[in-house]
């Protein structure tokens, strides 16, 4: 989120901007009228989305915070409440209770922007809490300062149960507006085998339903937190979106089941009757959503500096290709995938002259001839074969379920397109070249022997004046692609 926009920017408005600023509207205007008609059929539920996702809309997307959404969005709480048959001045009021919080929000988010945007940290996350106490707050101050009859309560205690309700409803919808600016996941899903993945998933939903199930069955006042182990486990093993849905679908069922006597808290009734039972109710529905976010942003944050050290250590930092090590790791799990008797290539390759460059052009030069020849034989590869770079000029490649006549298209296509390549050094212009050797074998094989085979393959080529391709087969027989 860019620090220099402010809430509701004063740029020029385009078209698009403008239907932008009606659909946020007709979004609010949807969820105004929804979260009204359920506070009439279930005045004790306190579900109230629209703030929430109003304010996620405008934080996620900097398009949409324009003057001409502000008063779109603040027309469509004063339409919604003067359809449930509010007056006028009722309906502004309620208008403004309502984007109070939102603007405080707002202007949080944009003040901390750099670390909510995504949050990077834990840190991060504890700041993005402290700015919906923060909006809930305010929040919970202008309703209680204009409507302070709206509860037939003392004025404390309407700002308590206001707050306390506008924080349960930041910490569940929220979250699934912005997850994915809030929340930066990892460089990719490591999948695993999906039987396996598919039985884990399952069984920890099991457990999750068990656990709402038991919240009815067994009751009591600890029942609300019954389904936080299961949930704790779900959201540990699905994408933070998917988590902070759990996380949302665990909240509204706790607050409906318990408002409803589904789930009975004490013997002598079925359900919290005073608003100070009440707000602290939601208050503890609130804090058990926060540790279940709080789990979704930590498991984020682990599995990605896991899998950004992994990257690390399994790539080259130089041109970004498999190191040694992964790179045969990689090349026999390709190749234990194969059927027996499939055709596979083992190609290794050397730069010509190299530490003629290195040392005569520079370190810098040699490592631009490095990259760029990375770059060329990545470039020239199908897709899925593995290259790595074992060494300073070595590089090596598995085509599996290749044959030898293609094996030699790759290697020449390759080969080519690196000595057509024009180098730059000091106002002079060079070229360098490479040597291959290749070999044919079929699985099951050993590949590092595979390899070594392709090494002898590409000494002969730069014995015969490098620039070449030299391919063998495994059974010790030579064909030669110059």
């Amino acid at each position: 989120m860019d620090n220099s926009t402010a809430v509701g920017s004063t740029k020029r408005l385009s078209p698009k901007q403008i239907i932008l600023g009606l659909m946020v509207a007709g979004s609010t205007l949807l969820w105004c009228v929804a979260g009204l008609q359920l506070q009439a059929v279930a005045p004790d539920v306190g579900i109230w989305p629209a703030n929430a996702i109003l304010l996620g809309i405008l934080a996620a997307n900097r398009r949409a915070n324009t003057p001409v959404t502000w008063i779109l969005s603040a027309l469509a709480y004063v339409l919604a409440a003067l359809l449930m048959g509010r007056s006028l001045g009722q309906a502004v009021l309620f208008m403004i209770e309502n984007a109070s919080g939102i603007f405080v929000g707002l202007l949080l988010i944009h003040r901390y922007s750099a670390r909510l945007t995504p949050i990077t940290d834990p840190a991060g996350l504890v700041t993005m809490f402290g700015i919906l106490l923060a909006a809930s707050l305010t929040h919970g101050l202008v309703g209680d300062l204009i409507a302070p009859s709206g509860f037939d309560i003392a004025l404390l205690e309407g700002f308590f149960l206001r707050s306390v309700t506008e924080f349960l409803n930041l910490t569940i919808f929220l979250p699934l507006v912005a997850a994915q600016r809030m929340i930066r996941g990892p460089l990719k899903q490591k999948a695993g085998p999906g039987r396996r993945r598919f039985v884990l998933h399952s069984v920890s939903l099991v457990c999750l339903v068990a656990a709402f199930a038991g919240m009815a069955i067994i009751g009591g006042p600890g029942a609300p937190a019954f389904y936080l182990p299961g949930l704790i486990w779900c959201v540990t093993r699905v994408r933070s979106l998917v988590g902070f849905i759990l996380a949302a679908i665990g909240a509204v069922w706790t607050l409906v089941s318990v408002q409803t006597g589904i789930v009975s808290l004490y013997a002598e009734h079925l359900h919290v009757e005073t608003q100070l039972d009440l707000a602290s109710f939601r208050l503890g529905v609130a804090s058990i959503t926060l540790s279940a976010l709080a789990v979704v942003a930590l498991n984020a944050f682990w599995r990605r500096s896991a899998q950004e050290d992994k990257q690390r250590a399994d790539h080259d930092a130089l041109t970004g290709l498999l190191t040694r090590k992964q790179f045969y790791e990689s090349a026999n799990y390709s190749l234990g995938q194969l059927k027996p008797e499939t055709n596979s290539i083992a190609i290794a390759i050397e730069i010509d002259r190299f530490r003629s460059i290195s040392h005569g052009r520079g370190q810098d030069t040699g490592d631009q001839v490095v990259l760029t020849v990375s770059e060329l034989l990545t470039a020239n590869i199908r897709r899925g074969d593995i290259l790595g770079r074992l060494g300073g000029e070595e590089f090596a490649i598995l085509l599996p379920g290749a044959g030898l006549e293609e094996g030699n298209r790759v290697a020449e296509r390759m080969r080519a397109s690196i000595a057509a390549e024009p180098f730059r050094h000091d106002g002079s212009d060079f070229s360098t070249s490479v040597s291959i050797g290749l070999v044919e074998f079929k699985t099951p094989a050993n590949f590092s022997r595979m390899l070594s085979l392709a090494d002898e393959a590409l000494y002969e080529a730069k014995s015969a004046g490098r620039n070449r391709v030299v391919a063998y087969r495994n059974d010790g027989s030579d064909e030669n692609a110059a």
